[in-house]
């Protein structure tokens, strides 16, 4: 019998009606402006709140990294509610979301597995919603591809290291087949001022590759992310493999868009590539 994980903040945290999900989706793409063509993109940031909130912002990642005839889709998220674990693997068959079912990539999985460090906690999978928000994006740019879904349990340096050896190692051989999505909020519940400038002190950082700079930071909570050890995955991976440029495609906050910019919630959209930008 097949294992589905179902979709669980359908209805909240965007449609549950898959005409209306998918005609959100296509006007939020077609109001994301990368003119760009990111043919060797390694993988982007992505925010995960709301589509109201956030929506508008995840659309410039995904039409960045549609650019690229990728098959496969690696999601890195983090837990929000459950700890005591390293890294969570969806072992599943399939996602599935009001736009359908997305297949697990069963074969990277089972290697992953492999791995002391990976365990298949699947309260952390069923409960969380910081990667299923990525899907329908996913289902609606390439609904082909598969997934290797990632829910990061204990964030902290040390494992994004971890975990950033582990990847490179199994996926050296097939990085013009596959994208690394990270799941991450930014700021919380910050007046506007200075949820800016710490996010602007983060996008710097990412934009310049400043890997030791950011883990201080978060360290002496100058910058906040909610996926932070995501965030330092991809920045390992891409000194790994030689991807040395970073664009910031959009950077907003829940202000923006409810006009309460009393307290905010950072969301940011970056695309991590080497060379193949036309």
């Amino acid at each position: 019998m097949e294992k589905i994980r179902k979709s669980i903040v359908a209805g909240s945290f965007y449609p549950q009606n898959p005409a209306i999900l998918e005609t959100e989706i296509r006007e939020f793409l077609a109001q994301a402006n990368v003119p760009q063509k990111y043919n060797n993109c390694l993988g982007i940031i992505s925010p995960h709140a709301g589509y109201f909130y956030s929506g508008q912002c995840a659309a410039y990642g995904f039409n960045a990294i549609k650019q690229k005839k990728f098959r496969r889709a690696v999601i890195i998220a983090p837990s929000h509610r459950f700890a005591g674990f390293k890294f969570s693997l969806g072992n599943y068959d399939f996602y599935q979301t009001p736009l359908g079912m997305l297949k697990v990539d069963k074969e990277f999985v089972n290697e992953l597995l492999k791995y002391e460090e990976f365990v298949f906690f699947e309260e952390a999978h069923y409960s969380e919603h910081s990667l299923e928000v990525q899907l329908p994006f996913l289902q609606i740019i390439n609904p082909d591809a598969t997934i290797v879904p990632i829910i990061f349990g204990n964030q902290n340096a040390e494992n994004a290291v971890i975990l950033a050896n582990i990847l490179k190692n199994a996926f050296a051989e097939r990085l013009d087949e596959t994208v690394f999505i990270i799941s991450s909020d930014l700021s919380h519940y910050y007046d506007d001022e200075t949820a800016r400038k710490m996010d602007m002190r983060l996008v710097h950082y990412v934009k310049e590759q400043m890997i030791e700079e950011l883990e201080r930071d978060l360290q002496i909570r100058l910058v906040e992310a909610c996926g932070f050890a995501g965030i330092l995955v991809l920045l390992h991976l891409a000194k790994e493999f030689h991807f040395e440029k970073v664009d910031t495609l959009h950077y907003s906050n829940s202000g923006d868009v409810n006009g309460d910019y009393s307290q905010v919630v950072g969301y940011l959209s970056s695309v991590i590539y080497s060379g193949g930008k036309e």
